[in-house]
Formats: C-alpha cells, sequence, structure tokens
C-alpha cells in the first residue's frame, strides 16, 4: 500500500503545503491540455521543491518515490471522476481536467480554510518583488477567495521570497468580477502565457483598480 497521505494529513507532514491533489489541479490547469503521469510528476517536483525533497525523504530512491507517486496520483484521478479525466493515447494514459477551470477553482477554495471572524470573500493581486516595477507594466497575479490571505499563503509556499500584496477588493461574488477581470485582460492582450497558472498578466495595479472601477462603478479599496 502507498505510505504518501492525502488531504489535511499531507498539509501537515509539509507543513503547511497543498495536498497533491492541490498541486496535480494547478499544474493541469497552467499547462490547459492533458498530461501523461510522467509529466505530471516531474513538472510537481519542479514547482513544487519542497514536496520534492519530502518524497525523497519517504523513500530510500527517486524511482521508488516517483513509483508512489504514480500510485497515489491514479487514485486521485479514479476517486475524483468530476474533476479529473484519463484517456489513453498510443499506449501512454494522459490525465486532464474534466471540470471547467472556473469550477476547478472552485473546488479547490472548498479547501481553503476560512476564520469566520476575518473572512472576506474578495479579489487580490499580488506580484514578487523579483517583478516589481515602480513604472510600467510586469507581472501580477488576479486571483480570488474566500479568505485572500490565506488563499496567497497556500499559492507561495514553494517561492523563495514573499509576495507582494497590491490590492485587495471585498465583493460578495468574487467569482465572477474574477471572471470579468480575467476576460478583460485577457482580450487586451495582457496574459501572461508563460507563467505558472492562467491567473498572471502583465498589467499594473492601477489598470486592476481602474477596471474593478469600471465593472462596478465603484472605486476600489
Amino acid at each position: 500500500m502507498s505510505d504518501i497521505m492525502t488531504g489535511s494529513e499531507e498539509s501537515a507532514s509539509q507543513g503547511r503545503g497543498p495536498t497533491l491533489r492541490q498541486m496535480v489541479i494547478a499544474v493541469l490547469t497552467q499547462r490547459g491540455e492533458p498530461m501523461s503521469y510522467r509529466e505530471l510528476t516531474d513538472t510537481i517536483w519542479v514547482t513544487y521543491p519542497a514536496f520534492y525533497r519530502h518524497m525523497l525523504n519517504l523513500y530510500e530512491n527517486e524511482r521508488k518515490a516517483r513509483t508512489e507517486q504514480r500510485i497515489r496520483m491514479g487514485m486521485l484521478v479514479r476517486d475524483n471522476p468530476g474533476v479529473f479525466a484519463a484517456t489513453k493515447s498510443e499506449n501512454i494514459v494522459l490525465v486532464g481536467l474534466a471540470a471547467t477551470e472556473a469550477d476547478v477553482v472552485d473546488d479547490v477554495d472548498e479547501d481553503e480554510a476560512v476564520d469566520e471572524n476575518t473572512a472576506a470573500p474578495s479579489v487580490y493581486w499580488y506580484t514578487f518583488p523579483a517583478y516589481h516595477k515602480d513604472n510600467g507594466a510586469y507581472p501580477i497575479k488576479v486571483g480570488r477567495g474566500n479568505n485572500p490571505m490565506a488563499r496567497i499563503g497556500q499559492q507561495v509556499t514553494a517561492m523563495p521570497e514573499q509576495p507582494d500584496i497590491l490590492g485587495t477588493f471585498e465583493h460578495s461574488d468574487p467569482a465572477n468580477l474574477e471572471r470579468a477581470l480575467h476576460a478583460i485582460l485577457n482580450l487586451r492582450g495582457k496574459r501572461k502565457k508563460d507563467a505558472p497558472g492562467s491567473e498572471w498578466f502583465v498589467t499594473t495595479p492601477e489598470e486592476v483598480e481602474g477596471l474593478i472601477n469600471v465593472i462596478l462603478g465603484a472605486k476600489p479599496k
């Protein structure tokens, strides 16, 4: 039987990192197309080096770690048909997302720890110090969550520097507000296609705030 843990147990074993399920969803969302189990493993290990080290500590060598991770991902795909879809092409099993990107985000948000005293459904935008510019556009992630600070914390666990949080905007329907922002920025040709995930745009905080103002007719906080 596989020794790899899932859900809260796996997160606990890594401190506060994402679960294997969340990592698979993030990687598939970023790629935008089905991937083989080998490609998934390689990409997860590169994207989440802390998890890679965790796996090597659990098993005596990389080959064993790779085999155990393949078993666990197979179980994830089998047990979550509403999220993952497996197909076979030229005798290679390819794993993709069965749900739409929005549905997957909704699904991941269910795992987000929410403190009812501090939770405030919001859209947020942040960058990293290495990207930040005083003038002109630079890579900015535009997302949303029931608890934006907790959500951002989940996403940047494996990053070498702390995020530079540029702004948040509370709204009762952050999902649709986020979709509207993404759609407009995408139409303006601002999506950063080589970024990890589909929520990065080459923009400015002022542009994001201005778009919220246009969409809602309300000045961002």
